[in-house]
């Protein structure tokens, strides 16, 4: 078992997930900044995963996600990380979602 052993060790399939998303070369800051807008659903810092770049990545992304004391936010993050035209572009697509 992880280090982490309050919570329960990722699927392999949770864990190739991860690794796709990290396989980005993205922070979880900027991916967050990026992509925050697209997760409906999101429960992957919900597991322990035994690569502990995998498990801080995830876990770093979820605090961002969810907005927990210590974690930047979200709008932060755009500001510092993307371009205007990228911001407009996250703003459009949300105004888009019903």
């Amino acid at each position: 078992m992880t280090a982490h052993s309050d919570l329960p060790l990722a699927d392999p399939g949770r864990v190739e997930q991860v690794r796709s998303m990290v396989a980005e070369g993205l922070s979880p800051e900027e991916y967050a900044a990026r992509w925050a807008h697209k997760i409906d659903c999101f429960s992957l810092d919900e597991y322990a995963y035994e690569d502990a770049a995998l498990h801080a990545w995830i876990h770093a992304l979820g605090a961002i996600v969810f907005g927990k004391p210590g974690a930047p936010a979200l709008d932060e993050l755009r500001r510092r990380l993307l371009t205007p035209a990228e911001r407009e572009a996250i703003h459009r697509e949300m105004e888009e979602v019903p």
